[in-house]
């Protein structure tokens, strides 16, 4: 099996186990930030015990931390206990949509405070995912007597999990955005890092809001314990080996598997439908967020030629 091979593999197999965040979620009965805390945790464990193994620990102690490092690892823990939170009140279609509208986020932000320049094909690619979105979410809909119709008013069954997706979704834009501060730290201590001060995050919102364990039964433990196997350590490990073997845009450009899995999930075993037009709007976020992060990678790669080139 050559390198690319055992790349697209694990990587196809991390972000299908990811997928089933939503399946694990509605059988924990805990709330979502319970169940983020126990993978933030989890993760930050197995990338220690990996750190040990590769004798990198010196690695942690000598990288410098900064408010971008801490922030980013905090958005991570809350942007991931709010999808969590959302699969348990909305679709699963609708959670993992809303979660990957992240990168249009991160492409915002950059260019208000990073002043960088949206192109015509990027800004096409937002429109599209906000389109998306708004397909999703239901605020554009199709009726067979009024045809599209566009309404504020929001579905009273799924209110709660979309606005918990859409939290998720500008969560996961501002790691995206705080991320790319600090690209001279390794991946596997930066992945740390994330993970412990997610954990740290969702734990200061615990002293704000105490979690109950009153209702988590045998099964719920159970649960919750391979989910913190399968999706922290599984997933993660193999990510770290894809990660090794594939460019970054190819690496996202997988992960977008998780969408499929995650509303294919919701049709199969929970009964879940999802309407023409949001099926229209999950490709338009899954297209565009795709679009997005390779336009943002190709730009990286040529900023180093455009230098050589100038030297």
């Amino acid at each position: 099996m050559n390198t690319k091979t055992l790349g697209y593999s694990t990587m196809i197999v991390s972000a299908t186990l990811m997928g089933f965040v939503g399946l694990f979620a509605r059988n924990i009965n805990t709330s979502g930030d319970v169940i983020a805390f126990t993978r933030m945790t989890v993760g930050a464990i197995c990338i220690l015990a990996i750190l040990l193994y590769q004798r990198k620990v010196p690695l942690l102690s000598s990288t410098k931390l900064t408010p971008s490092v801490i922030a980013s690892g905090a958005c991570l823990g809350l942007c991931l206990a709010a999808y969590v939170s959302a699969t348990q009140y909305t679709t699963l279609a609708n959670a993992v949509f809303l979660i990957y509208s992240g990168p249009v986020f991160s492409t915002i932000l950059a260019a208000i405070f990073l002043k960088e320049r949206i192109s015509r094909l990027t800004a096409m690619l937002l429109s599209a995912v906000f389109l998306g979105c708004l397909f999703v979410i239901g605020i554009i809909s199709y009726d067979s007597q009024s045809g599209l119709v566009i309404t504020l008013s929001f579905s009273r069954e799924t209110f709660i999990g979309d606005m918990l997706g859409l939290a998720s979704g500008v969560g996961y834009g501002l790691y995206l955005f705080l991320s790319r501060y600090r690209s001279d730290v390794s991946s596997d201590v930066r992945s740390f890092f994330n993970f412990l001060f997610g954990a740290v995050a969702i734990g200061i919102y615990f002293i704000i809001s105490p979690p109950s364990l009153a209702e988590m039964d045998t099964s719920s433990w159970v649960w919750l314990l391979a989910m913190g196997f399968f999706i922290g350590f599984g997933a993660l490990s193999l990510l770290t080996i894809a990660a090794k073997h594939l460019k970054a845009a190819e690496l996202a450009c997988v992960s977008y598997l998780e969408t499929v899995v995650g509303a294919g999930i919701g049709i199969l075993l929970f009964s879940e439908s999802l309407t023409l037009l949001q099926a229209i709007g999950g490709i338009l976020v899954i297209g565009g967020g795709m679009g997005e992060v390779v336009i943002g990678m190709r730009k990286k790669h040529q900023l180093p030629k455009q230098a050589q080139f100038e030297h």
